[in-house]
Formats: structure tokens, C-alpha cells, sequence
């Protein structure tokens, strides 16, 4: 389990076309986003342009969800859709040609070939089970977004944390060994923290 507080992002954010993006992970350790070369990527953006053309990501399938604010994003000729905050979740191909419009905060998860995934809210007094998925290792992030208390119970083990808003933590864990690991929040906030999990697979 690796935790990464919020100033620790504050040091490394990048420009994009329509705001900053912040690397919350990245796949694998020696991968490099900038070159494309990475597995798999999890990642915050605040859009801060009305309207923002998405960098293209050949060979990229993508997640995505508004943190704050809301956003409508148009995939050229296929479709357009309005994203309500920690709630919809849209996933789409990197080559497409995306626009969208609204000043937001968002949620990110990016795979290439050979790997699968997903990201959600966690509302708070639930107790989450982590995903177990047909692969050797489990990478499972949790993006807080509002401050909160988590209880994860891990493979027979009890951990305590105290995490603050933009706060990281992630978790890699081998599935077959260690099926009980769960999460619980407790927070003035009814979705204090959002998800994403990445595995293997076709």
C-alpha cells in the first residue's frame, strides 16, 4: 500500500490544452506518460476552459468522471453525454476526437491493450470488497475526495487512515490470496472518496 498526500501532486502538475492534469499513477514504475509509453494510468484534471479539445490517445480506452462541476462531452459522430458528478461514468477510445464543455474537476483512468479496469464512487458507511479479477496482481486506487477516515481491512490485517482532500492511496494485491480486503469511510460528505481499479486481462 503506497499513500501520497496532496502537496506531494501539488509539485509535479502538467499543462494540458484545457487546464492542469495531476499523475495520481502510472504503469509500469519506469513508464513514461509524455512518451506513451505506459500500461496504465490513473489521473486528476481541473478543466478550466468552457470549451477543450481532449489530447489524443491512440490505442487508449478511457474512464472518466467529474469530481465537481459538471461537463458534456461529445465524441465526434458517436455520441454526446452530460457527466453529473461522482456518479457518471463514461468510457470512450483514445483516437476518437472528444470535445467538452463546463468547467470541472475530473477523474481519469487510461489502459492499453491487455489491460482492463474501471473507476467508481465510494459512499461513505459502505464497505466495499475489492475486486477480485482473473489476473496475478490488483492494482486498486483510492482518489479522496473530501476528507475522511478509511478503515481497510487487508488480508487478515486492520489499517487506520486520516486522509485529506486529494489525498492518494494505492493498494496492489494478488486476488487469490487476499479476498477480504475492504474499505470504510466515514465523512461529512456522502461520496468522500472515488475508485479505480486495473487488472490483466483481454
Amino acid at each position: 500500500m503506497t499513500i501520497a498526500r496532496k502537496k506531494e501532486f501539488e509539485l509535479d502538475h502538467k499543462r494540458w490544452s484545457g487546464g492542469i492534469t495531476t499523475q495520481l499513477a502510472i504503469w509500469p514504475e519506469e513508464a513514461d506518460y509524455a512518451s506513451r509509453r505506459f500500461d496504465w494510468r490513473i489521473s486528476s484534471a481541473a478543466v478550466e476552459d468552457e470549451r477543450s479539445t481532449f489530447t489524443p490517445l491512440p490505442g487508449v480506452h478511457r474512464h472518466i468522471m467529474t469530481l465537481g462541476g459538471e461537463m458534456t462531452l461529445t465524441h465526434e459522430g458517436i455520441r454526446t453525454r452530460v457527466l453529473k458528478p461522482l456518479s457518471d461514468v463514461e468510457e470512450f477510445e483514445g483516437e476518437w476526437r472528444t470535445t467538452s464543455v463546463g468547467r470541472c474537476t475530473d477523474f481519469n483512468l487510461m489502459l492499453h491493450a491487455g489491460f482492463r479496469g474501471r473507476i467508481a464512487p465510494l459512499h461513505a458507511a459502505d464497505v466495499t470488497t475489492l475486486p477480485s479479477a482473473p489476473s496475478e496482481v490488483v492494482w486498486y486506487g483510492i482518489y479522496f475526495a473530501a476528507d475522511a477516515k478509511a478503515a481497510i481491512r487487508y488480508d487478515g490485517y486492520r489499517v487506520e487512515l486520516s486522509q485529506e482532500r486529494g489525498d492518494f492511496v494505492l493498494i496492489s494485491y494478488r486476488p487469490r490470496l487476499c479476498v477480504d480486503v475492504m474499505l470504510s469511510f466515514s465523512s461529512s460528505s456522502f461520496v468522500p472518496a472515488v475508485s479505480a481499479a486495473v487488472w490483466r486481462g483481454i
